[in-house]
């Protein structure tokens, strides 16, 4: 959950403290977490697992939220998940209010007390810094990479759920959804990615890590080097000169990590890498760093995955 990353930054917008109310929409998370969490105020709103994955109900559900807390003029942080990024981005026209997407940093404007937010353009190669013009509300989405807040107890004075009603007006509803195979799915939208680089170049280097693929359902991409060395189409390249992807888990087989690639990979959450070298930079990025020959460490990880199954 993106909650503390979203607390830490809010505590640093202005220079008096503010008061951080949690708006959560969810299909079913404990209660016991709501106590948890780092904000003053908790409302939450239990949406049915085939109405969650569309967005006019989480609309519905901010709207049932703000009418609850009779909060119209505040400052609204998301994420920039393609899901939250819209429903900001729809929030934001209906009440004719400003929005700045895709937030590296917030800061305040010591001369205006206005907020000032980066972001990056041209490709993440340039940064502009802008801030709103005009009265509250404002909405603004925030990369996901930056939203690593480290998770510690909180003690909200409300925790309250709120009851969703059925929404008649609306005309789109769920009908299916099918999983797209890893074959298929790009490297810049999947949620567990796979690289590969030299050290996975072995003929019997596919046979090896294509199981691990298909139990994650992870898109295969690699490194500048495993493009020039044909182990993967240029268009899975992730680095400065390929992709940028903000997976929830990258998993770097045999890749060293040079300043290039990491680049690359600075919006993941968590990184696993497997590397016979112990000095190889990728290890200063990842959480789990496992020294040995891939040979033998994927085929384990494969099994454990099968037996938790």
């Amino acid at each position: 959950m993106d909650a503390w990353g979203m607390a830490e930054i809010a505590n640093h917008m202005y220079q008096e403290p503010i008061r951080l109310i949690g708006i959560i929409v969810h299909h079913g998370v404990e209660n016991e977490l709501f106590d948890q969490l780092p904000f003053h105020e908790v409302y939450h709103i239990k949406v049915p697992p085939e109405k969650w994955k569309l967005t006019d109900y989480h609309i519905h559900s901010f709207q049932k939220a703000n009418e609850k807390i009779a909060i119209s003029n505040g400052t609204y942080l998301f994420s920039s998940s393609p899901l939250y990024h819209e429903v900001a981005v729809r929030l934001s026209v209906q009440n004719d209010a400003g929005i700045i997407t895709n937030a590296q940093e917030i800061g305040c404007n010591k001369e205006n007390s206005t907020l000032l937010v980066k972001r990056q353009i041209y490709g993440e190669k340039a940064n502009e810094f802008v801030s709103f013009q005009g009265e509250l509300p404002q909405y603004i989405t925030l990369d996901r990479a930056i939203l690593y807040g480290s998770p510690f107890s909180g003690k909200p004075s409300i925790v309250e759920q709120i009851e969703l009603d059925t929404v008649s007006k609306h005309n789109v509803k769920f009908v299916s959804e099918t999983a797209i195979g890893f074959q298929d799915l790009k490297i810049t939208e999947a949620r567990c990615v796979i690289g590969i680089g030299r050290g996975a170049s072995e003929s019997q280097a596919w046979e090896c890590i294509l199981p691990l693929a298909e139990q994650l359902n992870a898109p295969i991409g690699g490194s500048k080097v495993a493009d020039e060395l044909g182990l993967i189409p240029r268009e899975k390249r992730i680095g400065s000169s390929g992709n940028s992807i903000d997976a929830d888990i990258y998993i770097a087989i045999g890749i060293s990590g040079s300043s290039q690639h990491l680049e690359g990979i600075k919006g993941v959450k968590h990184v696993i890498a497997i590397n016979i070298d112990p000095a190889a930079p990728i290890f200063q990025r990842c959480d789990v760093g496992i020294v040995g020959d891939y040979r033998i460490v994927v085929p384990k990880i494969v099994e454990s995955l099968k037996q938790g199954e």
